[in-house]
């Protein structure tokens, strides 16, 4: 290694070394080198005999050629050093006179850090930033491919200083790095268990087992931030959550994501609830109460922008809560997939270069959405049905029924928009507290979880009638659960069974707004008369009216007919019937018609009537909703 290019005035050689009289530059991209350049600071200091005796500067006993960390100021041969890693060689261009090269701040290679299948291999950095605190950063190995740019970059960022010269011997050090420590890498949040234990991670702390630590291209991103204190937030956000239904179901479905692992044993996937409702009446409010759970209110995100990173945010959420603003800024043609892809838990195979694929990204979350109107309806602008398992795994609540919008009581505020502004203050000053508390309360926790979700799951509030209603007790058992395991910790301040009269009312509230017939079968019944709302005056006249008077028609539908006191019965053509209810087999659309008495007049052996219009002979089917239908 030549280092001719980088003598002091003081005959000792390192990377750009100057006295400290000299000001430190900050360095700029090195076109030539195609690397990111450090931070240019003093490397040596020559100071006499008495200063060192008073300073008590160590002198290291150093065996060269070699790399070494120094935390503190030290002495070469009177010299002093500023702490860092540094290259200690020998210029065999120079008489074998030692160099001296300061590459970068203090920074230590702690551990090999590798996924429980002996993946993901990295290294686990120790270092010290410009305030003087020591962090720590799971590098990924694969961030040393070609010039290590990236893993240069990501440094500092997290205020590692390094020199303009020394990216190639950082990069060296790194290589050639072999700590005897391992630990668990974990590449997302959430659950993991080591020789230690269990292991609760976040991107910046890890509660339970110490041999885990989160692993990750991207060391600064991180959305579990915190401020505040959580006796403020029991105080200024959870008192007021009391009293309040969709409040109290919402702490309770951010607390939930942890037990879908531990309580419900569930490995991927997960749930949700969608709070629906007219617009500024508190849904979104309710959303930036439940994100102050984990971390400030940008935890929050839209429907918008988890369509485009879909996988990234909900793998960076496991095992935790992703609460979802807007439904209705989303594509109606892609919202069924989202639904499927949040509840599945496993994201799409991809290639890598090199051939073959990709681990897919997994997740287990549950998922706190708002809009207002139900999933179904979205869908259906683009032509497109709700299933019954979409329905079943994003579960439609109507939220801004009660007395002020989506609030029963406003704690002494003036108004539903006060109470609410009042919230939000709330929430903006005091966060990401109570989750991790969850958590630790949780570890300690040596009831028998299963158990006692499977006991909430048998409430008698929760009887079921099919399988989509028992897959909806799952979900709110396990969100009242979450919210009662966080009152007996002493961390809501609720009383005992606030939680799951919450959500108890949730599955109510939901069972009722889904019916209790069959989903498709209300799905068709409800569209076929959402349909004659829209057009029955537009694209359907008065059967016997003379040809002038139903010009104006576009895109005719049918006829109506009046039946005196019973209102109308509209005829509808066969390509206005497929129209109204999208997706659907016609064959079954009449049979569910025929079933719930809609069809009042046909031909024998069919359901359909031919009827003469205009001079000729048509085939149309004669339908007047049902009132009694309660759709």
């Amino acid at each position: 290694m030549s280092n001719t290019a980088f003598v002091n005035h003081q005959g000792t050689k390192g990377i750009q070394g100057i006295t400290s009289n000299d000001k430190g530059s900050v360095g700029s991209l090195n076109k030539n080198a195609q690397r990111t350049e450090g931070v240019h600071c003093p490397a040596v200091e020559v100071i006499s005999p008495i200063e060192v005796f008073e300073a008590v500067l160590h002198s290291p006993n150093i065996e060269r050629p070699t790399y070494l960390t120094h935390d503190d100021w030290f002495l070469i041969d009177g010299v002093k050093f500023k702490p860092g890693l540094y290259y200690h060689g020998i210029d065999k261009t120079d008489s074998d006179n030692p160099v001296n090269i300061w590459i970068c701040s203090p920074i230590h290679a702690d551990a090999l850090t590798s996924n429980e299948h002996g993946a993901d291999w990295g290294l686990l950095l120790r270092f010290i930033n410009p305030n003087a605190m020591w962090r720590e950063w799971a590098m990924p190995s694969s961030m040393l491919k070609g010039y290590g740019e990236d893993m240069r970059g990501e440094l500092l960022s997290l205020g590692v200083r390094i020199s303009p010269d020394g990216n190639k011997p950082l990069h060296r050090w790194l290589a050639s790095q072999e700590p005897k420590s391992r630990i668990i890498a974990a590449m997302r949040t959430g659950w993991h268990e080591s020789q230690q234990g269990i292991a609760f991670v976040l991107p910046n702390k890890v509660i339970g087992a110490e041999d885990v630590r989160f692993q990750s291209e991207y060391a600064l991103h991180d959305d579990f931030i915190q401020k505040g204190t959580l006796q403020d937030w029991k105080n200024e956000v959870a008192a007021l959550c009391q009293d309040n239904h969709i409040l109290l179901l919402s702490v309770s479905s951010a607390l939930a994501g942890p037990l879908l692992k531990i309580a419900k044993l569930q490995e991927l996937g997960g749930a949700g609830i969608h709070l629906m409702g007219d617009s500024s009446r508190g849904k979104t409010t309710a959303l930036q109460v439940a994100a102050s759970v984990w971390g400030s209110p940008s935890f929050m995100r839209t429907w918008r922008a988890t369509a485009n990173g879909l996988e990234a945010t909900a793998a960076s959420r496991n095992d935790t809560f992703l609460p979802l603003d807007e439904c209705g800024e989303s594509d109606p043609k892609e919202i069924g997939l989202i639904i499927y892809s949040l509840a599945n838990g496993v994201g799409k195979q991809r290639a890598k270069r090199t051939g073959g694929t990709r681990e897919s990204a997994r997740w287990r979350t549950i998922v706190l959405s708002s809009g207002e109107c139900a999933m179904g309806t979205h869908m259906s602008e683009s032509g497109k049905r709700i299933k019954a398992g979409q329905q079943a795994r994003l579960l439609d609540i109507p939220a801004t029924n009660f007395e002020f919008g989506a609030f029963n009581s406003l704690h002494g505020s003036d108004s539903g928009r006060a109470f609410a502004d009042r919230l939000k203050r709330a929430t903006s000053k005091n966060y990401g507290r109570l989750g991790v508390e969850f958590i630790e309360k949780l570890i300690a926790d040596k009831q028998d979880l299963p158990a006692l979700y499977a006991d909430t799951c048998k409430l008698p509030q929760f009887s079921t009638h099919d399988g989509v209603e028992s897959r909806a007790v799952g979900t709110f058992a396990l969100i009242g659960m979450a919210g009662e395991l966080a009152t007996e910790y002493g961390l809501t301040g609720w009383k005992e069974g606030d939680a799951i009269n919450a959500a108890i009312i949730a599955f109510q509230s939901w069972r009722e707004y889904r019916g209790t017939g069959k989903t498709e079968d209300r799905q068709i019944l409800q569209a076929v008369r959402d349909f004659i709302l829209q057009h029955g005056d537009s694209r359907f006249s008065k059967l016997g009216d003379s040809i002038l008077d139903g010009l104006h028609i576009k895109n005719r539908a049918g006829w109506w007919r009046e039946l005196g006191n019973d209102g109308r019965v509209y005829m509808f053509n066969s390509p206005a019937l497929r129209e109204a209810v999208p997706g659907f087999e016609p064959t079954k659309i009449l049979d569910v018609l025929q079933k719930a008495g809609w069809i009042t007049e046909h031909d024998k052996d069919k359901r359909s009537k031919k009827t003469t219009v205009n001079g000729s002979k048509t085939n149309f089917y004669y339908i007047r909703p049902n009132e009694d239908d309660g759709v």
